[in-house]
């Protein structure tokens, strides 16, 4: 069998009621790899660490840091380009980018860094674009990987820019914040873009195992520049757009044409099953058997040397008359609409924090912890509901509570061994 993603589609109803009226469906698609063979070729990485080394990285944190960074030095293949940046209120190219061949050498140049000074990130994210500029690959994966444990100040817009710069030039980044002072608002906003996303370390011990597994995600990538299209009957919308697994986050899709969106998801790692949800604004739908709307799902394989390669889902739905339907959700989609909605509704609990309706935030943290309990999210539901109640005491959050609800609600969260959240 030649390799492939195989799709599978599950409606939130099996049968929905005959109206005049628009109605939601919502449409969870699972994207799985299939035929590939056993040891699947590895693309070559051009790989840059962008490492934090301000005073507050001091002892431990540092120090795990250094093994980390030598491990990955250690799994780096002979095809793959290597560079560190570091940064304080500076920043240092401490590693130029050049093929992983001297390992000891660059192991002890790694040991050799120190902590010191402030916080500026936007030097070094220019510098980290410009050692991967130096040596990119037609054909493989381009990364940056940025670990900090403070909040840079006065150049938080420019980090964005860089970091957009970068995206748009096919250069993934990976945000990892250790501690309870750096930014998430602007680590996820920096990551908002295909082959990027933010995680939350909460303890130095983690860090090596977290490297690693980024490392490992990267080099275990089989499609590339995976992109969805939608298209709806007429009459019909797009109302929003999902990732659910691996992880959560909100895909941007564009309605190129009337009725037809489309979005990019970036690299997939073969390890990862990747879920989508599609919430869809049906419009009033007669008795019968009636088509909803036409999803394909674009990729190329570099491994087996294919590209533009497509796969299609048709989307029926059964309309019967009102009083036949029941309304009760399929339990994988209401699995996940669940997280979805909790994460929504904590984001926006901070949003309303932002503007001082503390109230009103904490009647949203309530309502997210309700639906991650009924998610099975138990530990996670009890963080949320105990945030709520801070919220009303004393009118603030907890920053460690606020990181562990934001990248917990995501399923991007690292302590104590656990991964992100899965079925």
């Amino acid at each position: 069998m030649a390799p492939q993603i195989r799709l599978q589609r599950t409606l939130s109803r099996a049968v929905v009621a005959a109206s005049e009226e628009p109605q939601l469906v919502y449409v969870l698609l699972e994207a799985a790899p299939e035929g590939l063979p056993s040891h699947t070729p590895k693309l070559p990485l051009n790989l840059c660490l962008l490492v934090d080394r301000s005073s507050s990285m001091r002892g431990e944190r540092l120090q795990y840091v250094k093994e980390a960074v030598g491990r990955i030095i250690d799994q780096l293949g002979q095809d793959d380009f290597f560079s560190l940046v570091t940064f304080n209120d500076r920043a240092e190219v401490v590693v130029p980018a050049q093929r992983v061949a001297q390992k000891a050498d660059l192991k002890r140049t790694v040991n050799g860094i120190e902590a010191a000074g402030g916080t500026e990130m936007a030097m070094g994210m220019a510098l980290a674009i410009q050692e991967v500029q130096r040596s990119l690959l037609p054909r493989g994966i381009s990364r940056i990987m940025l670990l900090t444990d403070g909040r840079t100040y006065g150049d938080e817009a420019r980090c964005v820019e860089i970091a957009r710069r970068a995206q748009d030039r096919n250069i993934g980044i990976s945000a990892l914040g250790i501690g309870l002072e750096w930014n998430e608002d602007l680590l996820e906003t920096m990551t908002a873009r295909e082959n990027s996303r933010a995680q939350y370390i909460t303890s130095a011990n983690e860090i090596a195992k977290v490297f690693s597994d980024e490392l490992q995600r990267m080099h275990s990538v089989f499609a590339q520049r995976v992109a969805v299209s939608a298209t709806l009957r007429p009459g019909g919308m797009l109302r929003s757009l999902d990732r659910v697994r691996p992880f959560i986050a909100q895909v941007p899709a564009i309605e190129e044409a009337e009725r037809h969106w489309t979005a990019s998801l970036g690299d997939w790692p073969d390890s990862d099953i990747h879920a989508l949800m599609f919430e869809i604004v049906a419009p009033p739908l007669e008795v019968g058997d009636q088509p909803l709307a036409k999803i394909a799902l674009r990729y190329d394989l570099p491994s087996a040397s294919l590209r533009n390669q497509v796969v299609e889902e048709i989307i029926r739905v059964q309309v019967r008359p009102p009083a036949e339907v029941g309304y009760e959700v399929e339990p994988n989609v209401k699995h996940w609409l669940e997280r979805l909605v909790a994460y929504r509704l904590q984001s926006t609990a901070w949003q309303d924090v932002e503007a001082g309706r503390i109230e009103e935030a904490s009647q949203r943290l309530q309502m997210a912890g309700t639906r991650l309990f009924e998610a099975g999210e138990r530990e996670l539901a009890r963080t949320v509901q105990e945030e709520a109640t801070r919220l009303l005491r004393s009118g603030t959050a907890s920053d460690e509570g606020r990181k562990r609800i934001r990248f917990g609600t995501r399923g991007l969260i690292s302590s104590n061994g656990e991964g992100p959240a899965s079925e």
